[in-house]
């Protein structure tokens, strides 16, 4: 491998990385420390008061899908599509039916 094909090479795998490793970094949350934990009225570090009204929890509500998924993600396949069928008949149509001739 040439010396250009190295230099070009590293600055690919570094961006890779890179895209690959910060979202694991970004969503790494801190552990709260006995530290930092807030001090109720007992003094006791940590210890949570126990709720006056117990609330049960909800289920989550199913999140539409955003208008952008919806229809710009399979418009955007389709047109990739014919993008690449249209570039087989023009290949087809310019360099094959051009490449043969046809005697009489």
């Amino acid at each position: 491998m040439s010396n250009l094909h190295r230099r070009s090479l590293v600055p690919i795998v570094i961006g890779l990385l890179v895209l690959i490793l910060a979202p694991a970094v970004l969503a790494q949350e801190e552990a709260p420390t006995d530290a930092t934990a807030p001090a109720d009225e007992q003094g006791a570090v940590g210890e949570v008061p126990e709720p006056a009204v117990r609330i049960a929890p909800e289920a989550p509500a199913e999140v539409e899908q955003a208008w952008t998924f919806r229809y710009l993600i399979p418009t955007s396949l389709v047109i990739a599509l014919l993008v690449v069928v249209g570039s087989i008949v023009a290949y087809f149509v310019k360099v094959v039916r051009t490449r043969f001739r046809l005697i009489q």
